[in-house]
């Protein structure tokens, strides 16, 4: 027999059905199924849509995130009138923020990988599927050249160093805010996906800006990690379309 759909408080049957019929098992979203990455300020920059996200290099997933956190406030102003108990609302301005936590490990750390598509970064380029040898065009991470003209062409003060040739150097370590590449804002994009592999939606946060970075050690804790907060200028959805995962976003390196 099939399942009555919820369609209003005539049919609400609360000892033996659940409010929303047509959920099951396995439709959720969470954690496990959502891949979170780096790219260009602006969406704009590397296209929109599924097609863009399926096809682009200028996007690299961070991997050993434990968390991430968006918000935004916006602010409404409530006005009074001579005459009346009742208010106007005006709305105001958008204020956003994100917050992300990773562990350290001996590979890229959470700023190199925020700003894994900025142009000539110290060492090495990413590499979205290391093998081994010399890197090929397909398989380095690209910069949208509407993205690369918003940088300096000589940075004085290095956020860190990367990895030289042979891995004999320092591994993608950037931890000095006061270079001036932070001064260039990063967009982070977000797809979700459930438990059954079908995509729930995708969103982009333009213009990131890092506020604060901390690290800390314990010596109760086994491992390391670092956080970064800040703020964003808004979020961008993205219609996606069947997004299948490409070769050229979802590699590690």
């Amino acid at each position: 027999m099939a399942t009555e759909a919820r369609t209003s408080f005539l049919n609400w049957d609360f000892a033996s059905q659940h409010v929303q019929v047509e959920l099951a098992n396995g439709e959720y979203v969470s954690g496990e199924s959502t891949l979170v990455l780096g790219g260009p300020s602006k969406l704009d920059m590397i296209g929109s849509g599924a097609t863009a996200l399926e096809k682009t290099q200028a996007l690299y997933p961070i991997g050993l995130l434990q968390a991430l956190t968006i918000g935004q406030n916006r602010q409404v102003a409530r006005l009074f009138e001579v005459g009346s108990k009742r208010a106007y609302f005006v709305p105001g301005r958008l204020f956003a923020n994100f917050q992300a936590n990773r562990i350290l490990f001996y590979g890229p750390s959470l700023m190199r990988l925020l700003y894994a598509v900025a142009p000539n970064p110290p060492g090495r380029p990413f590499e979205f599927q290391r093998e081994g040898g010399a890197p090929t065009p397909s398989s380095i991470v690209k910069t949208p050249g509407a993205y690369a003209s918003l940088f300096p062409t000589d940075i004085r003060l290095q956020p860190g160093y990367g990895e030289g040739e042979g891995g004999l150097d320092n591994r993608d370590f950037y931890i000095s805010l006061a270079s001036e590449l932070f001064n260039i804002p990063f967009g982070l994009c977000v797809v979700f996906k459930d438990a059954r592999r079908r995509t729930y939606g995708a969103f982009y946060l333009e213009d990131c800006m890092i506020e604060a970075h901390t690290l800390g050690v314990d010596a109760n804790n086994v491992v390391i990690a670092e956080g970064v907060n800040g703020q964003f200028d808004m979020v961008r959805p993205i219609q996606v379309q069947n997004l299948k995962s490409a070769s050229g976003t979802v590699g590690g390196g």
